[in-house]
């Protein structure tokens, strides 16, 4: 699906000014001017992020440490009960090493993917039965727990609750809660993971000082930060940029093997794409393919060897994690082969049999990606169908579910995202739901749109200019890594790597020359073909090596130029409603969705000399007045006449071996838009 752009034009002067003022590149001007920032002043209040505020501003802070106090003095056993993504194992990791430091009897706790999410009951009585334990603390988790918080105190257990998850109606009854958004809580900044409310609850503990603990756990509450995709601004940058930077000069063996497996340069800076990317994954994946334990001993230990034995277990999780995700994709590819108009409907929606639950939705999010519309995935887990769904823009994942709740064994989420369980029963009805919520909610689908900071020349990535940016890191949430447009770029080659699992681009403008990547996508999926001329956005980051800085170019999207794209973009829309059945705003629509006969010739004669994208067949006959809509048209009918073979993956048209003669006439879908485009009623 085309994608949006918006390309930005910052004010010269006041980047110029803002430039020479602060001593910075141009290329980072450029982006603070894009934002709003306008001067010096502004720069560094933004750039000089706040320290983090007073813990005890948290509502429930005191409460907390008295009754930590007091399990301490006594010498009762305390049972930290984590979560098993990135955020709540290195929360359960701060905690019981700051406890086991002080003396504490600690054990912990952290459920495995297939128990769930939060407390449960029967564990809880496994806790007090078997382990002794009269004070649990959760972590990442509890706001939700009235029912466990209920239980507890029936047993005699004490409870404090830790977490960062909006609390619902009720709060459940415990010793003491923390958690920004509660009623009550006076800290100023509320959007931080569980890791970070650890490390407040830990620097509470000291007295309130910051710093000591900072020191001590800041690299992992920074990754925290990062996996929660959390907002990059405010007192998480501050946290980020110092926890990146103990990160880089750590000496905790856990992290040093795991950077090691990591492929991170040990010493070096680390940035936060390379903590996004290359650490957070492995530690997600422990929990997502083996337990989330795994990870937690790691970052536990004080032994190297035992560090490399479990960092090179981890790192074999996340290869595995790696090769299952390729595996659900290919799965998925070959479905829309099988059923082309599944890619026709406002939201994609899929179920397997047996697709391994932990990874589902970050297939999810990659298919929302490639093919710009929200998408549910749904695996088989007994009886019942577990899902995750990402959205964007107007479509709400959570107000989707939550219209087909009647026919959901449960739902939870946000706009963005959501997870459910749906009976088997249930799930054909419920795909049908999703497709009614989106028409009925959303008439005209969001389009997902990249932004750019300006359109640049090649001359203007320089290695000087692109490093100017990094005094703008962290990037993330709120504060993302900036695109930039280079446009009217001549495609000189094509090159696919790692057996065309990614391709690079080598582009020139003029006598200059320079290569792009793309990732995840081969040379034939992209449609691009040497001699194009075409308009790319780019992300662009220096990468160090030995000492030596070498200047690293990733393709975000691409186009043949803005009029086309706009063009591109209304073809589509109206031929996927045109293929769901619904009727086009006038006839003008289906006239210049109907191919000619001409039109229908010139394809046929072009596949026959090679495979051809739709997008080609659009470069190529541009003189004709071909359009995308058109062009899809043409090669659903030669699809269904069996006359040419249409991959709807990577949308190419290919010759057929001596294929049976047919009329186009034969073709039902040619029949009816011709019908239609003549004026004939439906």
């Amino acid at each position: 699906m085309l994608k949006a752009w918006k390309i930005g034009s910052p004010d010269p002067k006041q980047s110029a000014q803002l430039r020479q003022q602060g001593g910075i590149s141009s290329l980072c001007a450029d982006v603070l001017v894009s934002r709003g920032i306008l001067s010096v002043e502004a720069a560094g209040k933004l750039l000089n992020a706040a320290e983090l505020s007073d813990p005890f501003l948290l509502h429930g802070m005191q409460a907390a440490v008295d009754r930590i106090n007091a399990a301490l003095e006594s010498g009762e056993r305390i049972c930290v009960y984590g979560d098993y993504d990135c955020d709540g194992v290195t929360a359960t990791v701060m905690l019981v090493s700051w406890l086991s430091v002080a003396g504490a009897d600690v054990i912990w706790y952290i459920p495995t993917r297939a128990e769930g999410y939060g407390m449960r009951c029967d564990r809880i009585q496994k806790l007090h039965d078997e382990e002794q334990v009269s004070l649990i603390i959760t972590v990442d988790n509890g706001i939700s727990a009235v029912e466990e918080a209920k239980y507890i105190k029936e047993l005699g257990m004490s409870l404090v609750i830790t977490d960062h998850h909006r609390p619902g109606d009720i709060i459940p009854e415990a010793d003491a809660v923390i958690d920004p958004y509660q009623p009550d809580c006076t800290s100023p900044y509320k959007t931080i993971c569980g890791a970070v409310v650890v490390l407040k609850l830990l620097a509470a503990m000291d007295g309130g000082d910051i710093e000591p603990v900072l020191e001590q756990f800041g690299d992992l509450a920074a990754l925290a930060t990062i996996a929660d995709v959390m907002p990059i601004d405010g007192e998480n940058r501050f946290l980020v940029q110092r926890g990146l930077t103990f990160l880089a000069n750590t000496e905790h063996v856990g992290l040093l093997a795991l950077m090691a497996v990591s492929g991170i340069e040990i010493g070096a800076a680390v940035s936060a794409s390379a903590a996004a990317f290359q650490l957070i994954p492995r530690i997600n994946a422990a929990g997502r393919f083996g337990e989330a334990a795994l990870a937690a001993r790691l970052f536990l230990t004080d032994d190297p060897e035992e560090a490399e034995s479990l960092a090179q277990q981890i790192h074999m999780l996340n290869t595995e994690r790696r090769e299952t995700e390729q595996v659900i994709v290919r799965e998925i590819m070959e479905m829309i082969r099988q059923h082309p108009e599944t890619l026709w409907q406002r939201v994609l929606v899929f179920s397997g049999e047996d697709w391994h639950h932990g990874v589902i939705g970050i297939v999810a999010a990659r298919l929302q990606e490639r093919f710009g519309k929200p998408c549910f995935l749904m695996t088989r887990d007994g009886d019942c169908y577990r899902g995750s769904a990402r959205g964007f823009g107007a479509f709400s994942v959570f107000e989707c579910l939550h219209s087909c709740e009647p026919l959901l064994v449960k739902y939870g989420g946000h706009p963005g995202a959501g997870g459910f369980t749906v009976s088997e029963e249930n799930k054909d009805a419920f795909a049908d739901a999703i497709q009614t919520y989106a028409k009925e909610h959303n008439p005209q689908m969001p389009v997902m749109t990249v932004s750019a900071v300006r359109a640049v020349s090649p001359q203007d990535l320089t290695v000087p200019n692109v490093k100017g940016l990094e005094i703008l890191e962290p990037f993330g949430q709120g504060n993302e890594k900036p695109l930039f447009a280079l446009l009217g770029m001549t495609v000189s080659d094509v090159i696919g790597l790692k057996d065309n699992t990614h391709t690079k681009f080598r582009l020139r403008q003029g006598n200059t020359q320079i290569d792009v990547m793309l990732f995840r996508m081969s040379p034939a999926e992209t449609g691009i073909q040497q001699g194009m001329v075409l308009d790319f956005l780019v992300s662009c980051e220096v990468r160090s090596y030995m000492g030596r800085d070498s200047l690293s170019l990733r393709a975000e999207d691409w186009r043949r130029s803005e009029r086309v794209q706009i063009q591109s973009q209304a073809a589509q829309l109206a031929y996927e409603a045109y293929r769901r059945g619904e009727k086009l705003p006038s006839l003008v629509y289906y006239q210049r969705l109907c191919p000619q006969r001409q039109d229908l010739v010139a394809v046929y004669q072009l596949v026959q000399k090679a495979p051809q994208t739709v997008s080609q067949i659009c470069e190529y006959l541009q003189p004709l007045g071909m359009n995308l809509g058109r062009a899809k048209l043409c090669a659903a009918v030669f699809s269904e006449l069996g006359l040419l073979e249409y991959d709807a993956v990577t949308e190419t048209l290919s010759a057929v071996e001596n294929p049976e003669r047919h009329e186009l006439t034969e073709s039902v879908l040619y029949r009816e838009l011709l019908h239609r485009a003549q004026g004939n009623p439906q």
